[in-house]
């Protein structure tokens, strides 16, 4: 005999239970293109060539003169 926890339970799913699920599926998708999004150019410069790197220097320098005003 098997002893399974779940092995006389009687799974259902009722429109709420797939509603959360297609949710928490699409949150996660967005979530990680706003991530993408936000990191795009270190993530760029990380696995891109030396150009990449002249771009962050740029955009460091342009967040600096801005932080300073």
């Amino acid at each position: 005999m098997v002893f399974h926890p779940l092995a006389g339970a009687q799974l259902y799913l009722d429109p709420g239970s797939g509603s959360l699920i297609i949710q928490v599926l699409l949150a996660v998708i967005l979530g990680a293109g706003v991530a993408i999004k936000v990191y795009w150019r270190k993530l760029k410069a990380l696995f891109g060539k030396k150009d990449a790197d002249a771009a962050l220097s740029a955009e460091d320098e342009t967040e600096s003169d801005s932080e300073q005003q």
